[in-house]
């Protein structure tokens, strides 16, 4: 009970901020029947339906993160020949690399996603990120090798 007196309290209290912010017109009058019909819903709604409705249930719904930026550029979609000159140049002629998927993190720094033809050595793999880091300019730490 005493949540259902808080609940139409507030219904109250945004009533009586609505009528101070809109001036007295049509936009005045519809909000003033928008709210009366809430607060009647919502009296009915406890009345009769043991308090389905409430403010609270909105509440708990709202989602708890805001969406992060987030870009992801596929380099094989767009320049297969970028990909070919890489193994051609750095691993004789051999498609070690298949595709390169660039993420931009939070904080606008380059991670990149190297995909290869096969499972490689720990001194492959630290081989491929020393050359694709100074390909791409970027630090060792943000490549990630994927088979």
């Amino acid at each position: 009970m005493k949540n259902t007196i808080i609940n139409i309290l507030i219904f109250i209290l945004a009533f009586n901020i609505m009528m101070i912010i809109f001036p007295e017109g049509k936009t005045q009058k519809y909000c003033k029947l928008t709210i009366k019909i809430l607060i009647i819903i919502y009296i009915i709604d406890n009345v009769l339906f043991k308090g389905i409705v409430g403010i609270d249930n909105f509440l708990e719904n709202l989602p708890e993160e805001t969406h992060i930026y987030e870009r992801e550029i596929n380099i094989k979609s767009f320049n297969q020949e970028f990909i070919d000159l890489i193994n051609e140049n750095n691993f004789n002629k051999e498609e070690v690399i298949v595709d390169i998927v660039l993420n931009f993190t939070e904080d606008m720094n380059i991670k990149a996603v190297v995909k290869v033809n096969k499972l490689y050595s720990v001194d492959e793999q630290n081989n491929i990120k020393t050359i694709l880091a100074e390909i791409l300019k970027i630090s060792e730490n943000n490549i990630e090798i994927d088979l």
